[in-house]
């Protein structure tokens, strides 16, 4: 009986709980941290635009190279707002990835 008395008196020893829950959490943190770092690996990829520059960046010169005068000002503008919806999908990519934290 004196063993049971004593595992007892470990299972409310507060020192005992406090060690414990610290080192629960500590290997949860752990834990998370290795699965966010997996799921952005994975994202990246997924989100990569710059395939998509690269190929836009062709027809874009192909089309400029087409016009000339009014048009091609007119084509140049909307290029331009092009890019710059790109600039802010990858901004938005980023922000999205990097919004994955752990406590």
């Amino acid at each position: 009986m004196t063993t049971l008395d004593k595992l007892l008196e470990q299972k409310d020893d507060p020192m005992r709980k406090m060690l414990q829950r610290q080192m629960l959490k500590t290997a949860m943190t752990q834990a998370a941290g290795t699965k966010l770092e997996t799921v952005r690996r994975t994202l990246q990829p997924k989100f990569d635009l710059n395939t998509l520059k690269d190929e836009l960046t062709e027809v874009y010169s192909a089309l400029l190279n087409s016009f000339e005068g009014k048009a091609q000002k007119a084509l140049a503008q909307r290029i331009s707002e092009s890019a710059q919806l790109i600039a802010g999908a990858e901004n938005n990519r980023d922000t999205f990835i990097n919004s994955f934290k752990t406590r």
